[in-house]
């Protein structure tokens, strides 16, 4: 490839985006020379470790705290893994990215939205997803849930929004897939809109 392709998974907790992630890494090893597949927050030492405080050890009373942990984990992840490799032409899977920012902390949780977007820009140095899948549907409830998923329904509506919001005004980076589709379905989507992608990235060489 000229270089890689970034590709994010995004939706609410329980829709499906891990197991078309892996299903998606599993495919795509067979297609290209390189694939890495991480989530967010996490991929490195120090974003592991913050994912187990903010999800499951602490409670952030403020907006703008528990943003600042996630962009701090993405910033590690984006600098020390994610750009190395797609300068190497690797394809990235991300389960969840800067988007999950603006749909829960903007609007999820009142965070302004321009704050979110500006420390988003920093933080991943300006690199946008090639194509974000939106895996829409309601959120299946876990058994160990962490304090996001804890959350009322009215914050999911305001999550679901903000993704609503985010689509529309860059609907050509976006491919939203209901998920209650049967699993094999949703892979064959998948899989058609990425074979366009990196045939017309291998075009670029």
């Amino acid at each position: 490839m000229s270089h890689g392709l970034l590709i994010t998974l995004e939706g609410l907790d329980g829709v499906g985006k891990t197991t078309q992630l892996m299903r998606l890494q599993a495919w795509l090893k067979e297609e290209t020379r390189e694939v890495l597949a991480v989530r967010e927050p996490g991929g490195t030492p120090l974003g592991e470790a913050l994912r187990q405080l903010v999800l499951h050890r602490v409670d952030a009373s403020s907006a703008l705290a528990e943003f600042l942990t996630f962009a701090a984990a993405r910033a590690e992840l984006m600098e020390s893994v994610v750009l190395p490799a797609l300068s190497r032409g690797a394809v990235v899977l991300m389960d969840r990215f800067i988007d999950s920012s603006v749909a829960y902390q903007a609007f999820g949780r009142g965070l302004d939205r321009e704050t979110v977007l500006y420390i988003n820009h920093v933080v991943t140095q300006g690199r946008m997803p090639d194509i974000t899948i939106w895996l829409r549907g309601e959120p299946f409830p876990a058994d160990e849930a962490d304090h996001m998923e804890q959350r009322d329904r009215e914050y999911f509506s305001r999550v679901d929004a903000g993704y609503q919001w985010l689509a529309e005004g860059d609907a050509q980076r976006w491919l939203i897939v209901d998920s209650r589709q049967d699993q094999d379905t949703i892979l064959h989507v998948l899989q058609t809109h990425i074979e366009l992608l990196m045939r017309s990235n291998r075009g670029g060489e």
